[in-house]
């Protein structure tokens, strides 16, 4: 996005001297209004149409914000197939707020399906965020896929990614469908029956394509205009290798706010420890393998830990 990131916040240097018809009879208020309703796709389609519409829609409060703090958003609508779905103002609401909506608790991505914050953790495990290629769907439904299609709702297009620790390309369906909106829909359209919705909640899930259906998605806090994406805690990847175990694993995953952060440095004894070792940031100290790569594992030993 950064070649054409100078190009989205802005318009032309030219001033316009086309007008655009019965809109120029409007107040910008009420013009403003309209762009404010328009989906992601009309938005920018709208945007071409002069340097006179230019004008208005990169002046656009929403806009401004999401064109720069907000590109991880608009890339992933886009690149989804999903940006018809939403307007820029409903990108506009997670970013200048930085709570899950399913726990309430820092959430540092935007789950594209419907353009919601959410937190890893959440993504992983809540219901809320199930998704499954329309072929699965169809089998376990018991109804054609030309069906399903045409009454499930919104399909994603998936997008090739790094969608493990393990840096391996994952298998990747071309499309996915949320669970959730899929089975109303149907059930709404007398398509199936609560006995599909139970066979569908057993299925073993490919958890690799949660993953594949959410972005990272920074937080803009109006309050002092800074930019937030979240920040890990080595200390609690120490502990999970020393003492392993699902709930280590969870702490690890999680992602904190500045001042979350400082709350949980308070009560994390490894973070204190690798504080005090490196004399507070000042030198370079031995730190857990996974995090010295950035999050990603090459190799593990047979202990489970990477080499």
């Amino acid at each position: 996005m950064q070649s054409v990131q100078t190009s989205l916040q802005a318009a032309f240097e030219t001033l316009p001297n086309a007008k655009l018809g019965i809109f120029d009879y409007l107040p910008v208020e009420l013009v403003f209004l309209v762009l404010r309703n328009l989906d992601i796709r009309s938005f920018f389609h709208s945007r071409q149409i002069n340097r006179r519409a230019r004008v208005l829609s990169t002046g656009l409060y929403e806009y401004q914000l999401v064109s720069k703090h907000g590109l991880e958003g608009l890339r992933g609508l886009l690149r989804a197939g999903l940006a018809h779905c939403f307007t820029i103002v409903d990108l506009h609401r997670p970013l200048v707020t930085d709570k899950c909506s399913i726990c309430g608790g820092f959430g540092g991505l935007l789950f594209l399906f419907t353009a919601e914050r959410c937190c890893f953790h959440c993504l992983r495990s809540s219901a809320h965020y199930r998704v499954l290629p329309p072929s699965a769907f169809a089998k376990h439904a018991h109804i054609s896929p030309s069906r399903l299609l045409r009454l499930s709702g919104p399909t994603l297009q998936t997008v090739p990614g790094t969608y493990n620790m393990m840096d391996t390309p994952a298998r990747r369906p071309k499309h996915l469908i949320l669970e959730e909106k899929a089975t109303q829909m149907l059930l709404a359209a007398k398509a199936i029956d609560q006995d599909v919705i139970r066979n569908l909640r057993i299925r073993r899930e490919q958890p690799e394509q949660r993953l594949m259906v959410a972005t990272a998605y920074p937080c803009y806090r109006l309050e002092n205009a800074k930019l937030e994406r979240g920040v890990s805690c080595k200390g609690c990847q120490v502990r999970l290798e020393f003492l392993r175990g699902d709930s280590h694993g969870l702490a690890r995953d999680r992602t904190f706010s500045t001042q979350g952060f400082l709350s949980h440095f308070s009560a994390c004894v490894e973070a204190q420890h690798l504080w005090a070792e490196s004399e507070e940031g000042t030198r370079p100290v031995k730190e857990p393998e996974l995090t010295r790569r950035g999050g990603f594992l090459t190799r593990l030993g047979s202990d489970g830990l990477p080499r």
